[in-house]
């Protein structure tokens, strides 16, 4: 049976819901380079979230901060006008790739502090957003207090904007670095998940799941988090291996695509063709596709169905995507409109195609 029939028939059997769920947000991830894959201001589908999370802005050790790329400024002047336009929140990501040194430095001076959070605010009164969430990666247990520190400013500081946090609990350190005190003080805590699956992994498992998500959430609100904030991250991307059969076969390292990542996109166009069998694992809660000489690991529209489910049983605040450039852009395949089906089923999901 042709994938996207199988996709239609889960995706739209909970559309004649009508109640709103308590967990109605759905947040997508916008990174300064997807300029670079032509996806614009333009081409989001704003209709299908309620949040989009600007990736980056970048602080320096002086507490001063800036565009990560400045090629972009222009294109997020148009994603703030247009977000603003369609009633959508745009937080802006501080932090970022190499940022923790400066983090780090900023949290450690009460001067650089104040500097800092009144560089974000009228880094915003520029430049518009509707807040900022803290993005503090390789944080370690040693950086606790001022992780708190930090984040505890920008809620003190940026009154009547929306202050936000991702976490990393996937990470060596675990939550150790995290006071769920200070997180509990943040709009809600975005949950950004491990890759489970990598080219040393002996043999092929899910790179990510709804039984694997769960457990993470679970791991967060037993450190005190309140499960009304956390929003788990969910990736639009499968990762390919060469030579797998199938979970648990071994394979001969990353597959097609770029360096093994294949985008949700271009996944369920090749699912068009014969040359995959494409099953839901179970047991795992999560997808496979296998060919002749690969198998593809990834979150298909049954375990981000899963995903939001759970959200939505449990109260959570919503669902995150990463990222929005990798969505399909047909409603019938599109896991926006599958998590908007469970978390905001009074949009109209039909009309909610967009660019190309």
């Amino acid at each position: 049976m042709n994938f996207k029939v199988i996709a239609l028939s889960l995706a739209m059997g909970c559309a004649a819901m009508t109640a709103q769920a308590a967990a109605d947000k759905v947040i997508g991830y916008y990174p300064y380079w997807s300029q670079y894959s032509q996806f614009y201001a333009k081409d989001v589908r704003y209709s299908l979230v309620t949040d989009i999370h600007y990736m980056y802005v970048t602080p320096s050790e002086d507490g001063s901060v800036a565009f990560a790329d400045d090629y972009d400024a222009e294109n997020f002047k148009n994603l703030a006008s247009m977000s603003k336009d369609n009633g959508v929140k745009l937080i802006v990501n501080v932090g970022g790739f190499d940022a923790e040194a400066n983090l780090k430095a900023i949290a450690g001076s009460d001067e650089k502090l104040s500097a800092f959070v009144s560089n974000v605010k009228s880094w915003l009164a520029t430049n518009g957003g509707d807040g900022v969430e803290l993005d503090w990666q390789n944080v370690t247990a040693d950086d606790a207090d001022d992780y708190a520190k930090l984040l505890n400013a920008l809620v003190d500081g940026l009154s009547g904007s929306t202050v936000t946090a991702v976490i990393y609990p996937g990470a060596p350190a675990g939550m150790a670095p995290y006071k769920a005190e200070a997180l509990n003080r943040a709009a809600y805590v975005d949950v950004y998940m491990p890759e489970l699956m990598n080219e040393d992994s002996g043999s092929l498992v899910p790179n990510q799941s709804a039984n694997s998500v769960q457990d993470m959430l679970n791991e967060v609100a037993s450190t005190g988090v309140n499960k009304n904030l956390l929003a788990p991250v969910v990736f639009l991307y499968g990762k390919s291996f060469t030579g797998a059969k199938g979970l648990g076969s071994g394979h001969q390292g990353a597959g097609s695509g770029n360096e093994g990542y294949l985008p949700y996109i271009e996944l369920m166009n090749r699912f068009d063709t014969p040359d995959y069998t494409v099953t839901f694992d179970d047991a795992s809660k999560s997808e496979v596709a296998v060919s002749e000489t690969e198998s593809i690991v990834f979150m298909g529209i049954p375990s981000v169905k899963a995903v939001a489910q759970q959200v939505k049983n449990e109260g959570m605040a919503g669902v995150a995507v990463f990222d929005l450039s990798q969505d399909h852009y047909e409603p019938i395949v599109s896991l926006l409109v599958t998590v908007g089906l469970e978390l905001r089923p009074g949009i109209n999901y039909k009309t909610a195609a967009a660019k190309k």
